[in-house]
């Protein structure tokens, strides 16, 4: 792999990329990831997807 992931995102910049694109091709409303995210992970990735990101506690936690 030429390049590590990021702890900022959880993933590499072209898995980030390659994310991105089909959650526009899909008009994804969210991105749920198995792996647990931080606060910041989260809004990054938020940013960076253009939808929401969550992990699968997240949207298995009912409050």
């Amino acid at each position: 792999m030429a390049l590590p992931y990021s702890s900022r995102t959880l993933l590499s910049y072209g898995k980030v990329r390659e994310t991105a694109a089909l959650c526009e091709q899909t008009d994804a409303d969210a991105a749920v990831f198995l792996s647990p995210l931080t606060g910041r992970q989260r809004r990054a990735l938020t940013r960076m997807l253009g939808c929401s990101a969550v992990s699968l506690a997240d949207a298995l936690t009912t409050d």
